[in-house]
């Protein structure tokens, strides 16, 4: 009896030679994600692989009000919640999430290798300590067929799918035309950034953010089709259906197979795969600047966590353990975030993939919305953004309009409080 408490305790250690008597328990580690449930599957089958300790992983779903405060509320009933990045500021105000120490983080980076700069300068970080580890940092990327094409500047890129006969297209699709301006905006300047740090104002609504709303107006104008996502574009250039874009690689979705009602005798055509060159997207800052979108995924161990040291050992290998390679595989929201102690990134991969990790080398990154009620001020601005390119309003007043409404939700939630939360993320302690 002694001896096994000894043995126990030796697991709480957190090593994954020592875990192995916890992971023949029958107590699964509880997840909490925000994705589907391929992705779900995806990991469930890549750790099984490699560990015994079940788990029990609830998708959740972020459609509908207010998802940041849903998502914090069932994130203390798990032992690792795996969020949006821009979550992590209303998860920290409700101490929702338990502090990384600097010896765990050093252990990760021992066993699965250092965080790839922009990574270190921007996830999971908030008021000087780490909160979340990040397990995908895809950015957005120029995806073109010709790899000789070039597009220096956003006026360049405009030019350039003029050329295209509208065989281009940009994430536009609901929840994703904030980011895609943000992303223009982040490459475009680099004063005033989304809100005043002293008294909250947002900044929005200044003549730097509407000449670059206008600027993706008429770049949007010439796409054929605007509703898109970023893995949805790197397929249809991937099919020959678009010849460049911005976006980044996704896995194929599997077509459905022919009902019974409509079975057919011929064979399935196979799709002609094109060739992707990966560039970056068009930077007009003095200095280079990346933007990494809300949706990125970092995980974080639960305050009502009940099995500490099993879920740190799982969160370390969703970093960059053994087989975590085809999770990022056959998901859009994984990709690599660390310098493997082999190297692998260097070795092997795709264009994206080389590219990505290269790119993440960069080590100044716009800070995002990670604060409470963050994913009120996206949707706020995702909406506003649409309707200008909708011809609903012009850039000018759709930016009006979301400052007025950003306006009113740090008034709600209190501009005091807003204020130290924003001074957080930009990389102030307190």
């Amino acid at each position: 009896m002694i001896a096994g408490c000894g043995d126990s305790g030796s697991d709480d250690a957190g090593s994954g030679r020592d875990a192995a008597p916890a992971a023949r328990t029958d107590v699964p580690l509880r997840i909490l994600l925000v994705g589907d449930a391929s992705v779900a599957e995806s990991i469930q089958l890549a750790w099984s692989m490699t560990h015994e300790h079940p788990l029990e992983i609830e998708v959740f779903d972020p459609a509908g009000e207010s998802p940041a405060v849903r998502f914090t509320r069932q994130m203390l009933l798990s032992d690792v919640a795996i969020t949006p990045h821009s979550y992590l500021g209303e998860i920290h105000a409700e101490d929702a999430a338990v502090r990384f120490s600097a010896e765990l983080l050093k252990e990760y980076q021992k066993e699965y290798g250092k965080p790839l700069p922009a990574v270190i300068n921007s996830l999971g970080d908030y008021g000087g300590s780490t909160w979340g580890v990040a397990v995908g940092a895809k950015m957005l990327a120029r995806l073109a067929i010709d790899s000789q094409s070039q597009c220096e500047t956003w006026s360049e890129y405009h030019d350039w799918v003029k050329g295209l006969d509208g065989k281009a297209a940009e994430p536009l699709a609901p929840g994703w035309a904030a980011s895609s301006f943000l992303n223009r905006c982040a490459s475009t300047f680099t004063r005033r950034w989304l809100f005043n740090r002293t008294t909250m104002k947002p900044e929005i609504d200044s003549e730097d953010y509407v000449a670059a709303l206008e600027q993706l107006a008429a770049t949007a104008g010439l796409y054929a089709s605007s509703a898109m996502t970023p893995g949805q574009i790197w397929q249809a250039i991937a099919g020959g259906e678009l010849v460049g874009g911005i976006g980044y690689e996704a896995p194929a979705v599997a077509s459905e197979p022919a009902t019974e009602e409509a079975p057919t005798d011929e064979p399935p055509q196979e799709r002609e795969e094109f060739d992707i060159s990966v560039f970056d997207c068009p930077q007009e800052t003095e200095t280079d600047q990346l933007w990494l979108g809300p949706q990125t995924p970092l995980a974080c161990l639960s305050s009502g966590c009940r099995q500490t040291n099993a879920s740190k050992q799982f969160i370390g290998w969703l970093s960059g353990g053994q087989r975590i390679s085809t999770v990022r595989q056959q998901s859009e929201l994984f990709s690599q975030t660390r310098t493997s102690p082999e190297n692998e990134s260097m070795q092997s991969g795709s264009a994206y993939v080389r590219w990505l990790v290269e790119r993440l080398q960069t080590l100044q990154v716009a800070p995002g919305l990670v604060l409470p009620g963050a994913d009120r001020y996206y949707q706020v601005l995702d909406r506003q953004v649409r309707r200008c390119l909708a011809g609903e309003q012009s850039a000018a007043e759709a930016l009006a309009e979301a400052a007025t409404q950003w306006d009113a939700i740090t008034d709600e939630i209190g501009r005091i409080q807003q204020s130290v939360a924003w001074k957080r993320t930009l990389g102030f302690g307190g």
